[in-house]
């Protein structure tokens, strides 16, 4: 009785650790295969993500009350600063008005979406058919497996 038990707390462990083993797989194929369509199929996945790392920082001499109009005080190294910030901005800007930020969302989408059925398909496939091909056999039964 107590072999038994043993036993069927060993399989329980190694059922759930396969399973977990199986999560980490899945998981980390479909990240690996949604890197790989961003990469080649689906480039403008990222591109929203890109161009908004690209921004321009805000200058240090103007705080979140202050606007660029305000140029009182500045010293003239200050305000070469703010216009190069400007000149950049107005490049970031128009950078950011050639981007469809709906289409770039809805590759991303698509990436993950594709990245998902990819490799599900094969492990779904490849646990069904050994299923079925186990109960063919009569391997899976409800009796006691002794």
């Amino acid at each position: 009785m107590e072999r038994n038990r043993s036993r069927t707390v060993r399989m329980v462990y190694l059922y759930v650790a396969s399973l977990v083993g199986l999560g980490l797989l899945i998981s980390g194929g479909v990240q690996a295969f949604e890197i790989g369509l961003k990469l080649t199929i689906l480039p403008q996945a990222d591109a929203e993500d890109r161009l908004w790392m690209r921004q321009p920082p805000m200058p240090p001499m103007f705080d979140a009350g202050s606007s660029l109009s305000e140029t009182d005080g500045l010293t003239e190294e200050e305000l070469v600063i703010v216009r190069r910030w400007l000149q950049d901005y107005e490049r970031w800007e128009e950078e950011r008005s050639g981007l469809n930020p709906v289409a770039a969302r809805r590759e991303r989408q698509g990436a993950t979406a594709l990245a998902l059925i990819f490799v599900g398909i094969p492990v779904y496939l490849f646990h069904w058919l050994t299923i079925r091909k186990e109960l063919g056999r009569g391997v899976c039964t409800t009796g006691n497996a002794g």
